[in-house]
């Protein structure tokens, strides 16, 4: 797109649509924060700038912070424009990858939570898990949940979060973290020992170890039938970027 061709396509927009652009335009010249791991091999600088643009947009209009349709899509969007060939699954309800990057499999999750917290991360849906309703025991807990769990993480070769942070009432941050798939496949080494006896909801969690200690907490919630990982040290994980962006006020009640 070139200024020529911006300027001959805004004659033919209404009074509404050059005010929509209008705001969208000024959101993109806003000044931003900006931190970008030198050594990331998936941000670089282009992959930066048009993510970040796509942040701009869409808080140009809107108070919400990113969601996970939205960040697969800049995510996918931001990888081709630096270059690399970049798609997203086919299947909507496909539980693995949801974005494959120069053939690699990325599981894309997101977390903006009120009370989200700095040092450690929450994955709330890292799968769905019907399963649950079958299982009475920690002993049907760790049969059931140890096989599917890993069987998962085969389906793709690398995870990253979008968390978003409100820093006041006018900025956002938002922080790309990868999550090591190493640090998952410690869930290979629960027992039955290890889950909790059958909650009233129908469900059980266990701490799961590495060779340093407690790495995460698993959690299988029967009430919604998924399964929800936290306490997830954010320093064990890679920070691929950091963005802070302008966004409108949020609504007064």
């Amino acid at each position: 797109m070139t200024l020529e061709r911006l300027v001959a396509q805004a004659q033919f927009l209404d009074s509404a649509q050059l005010e929509m652009l209008g705001e969208m335009a000024e959101a993109l010249q806003q000044p931003c924060d900006v931190r970008v791991d030198p050594f990331s091999d998936l941000v670089n600088g282009a992959f930066s700038d048009y993510f970040l643009n796509r942040l701009k947009i869409h808080h140009a209009t809107s108070e919400e912070k990113f969601k996970k349709a939205s960040f697969e899509y800049a995510f996918i969007a931001a990888a081709r424009y630096a270059g690399v060939y970049a798609s997203k699954t086919k299947s909507q309800t496909f539980q693995g990858a949801d974005a494959a990057v120069d053939g690699v499999r990325w599981s894309l999750k997101t977390e903006a939570s009120a009370k989200i917290s700095k040092t450690t991360i929450v994955v709330s849906k890292f799968s769905e898990a019907r399963w649950i309703r079958d299982c009475e025991t920690p002993s049907d807990f760790v049969r059931e949940c140890v096989p599917r769990f890993l069987s998962h993480l085969d389906e793709y070769d690398r995870i990253a979060t979008l968390r978003a942070f409100s820093v006041g009432r006018e900025l956002v941050r938002y922080e790309l973290i990868e999550i090591p798939k190493s640090l998952l496949m410690c869930v290979a080494n629960l027992t039955e020992w290890d889950f909790t006896p059958r909650t009233r909801n129908g469900g059980s969690s266990a701490l799961v170890r590495d060779s340093g200690g407690i790495a995460f907490k698993l959690v299988l919630d029967g009430s919604v039938e998924k399964v929800t990982l936290s306490r997830l040290p954010v320093q064990h994980c890679q920070s691929h970027a950091s963005w802070t962006v302008s966004t409108i006020p949020e609504t007064e009640e």
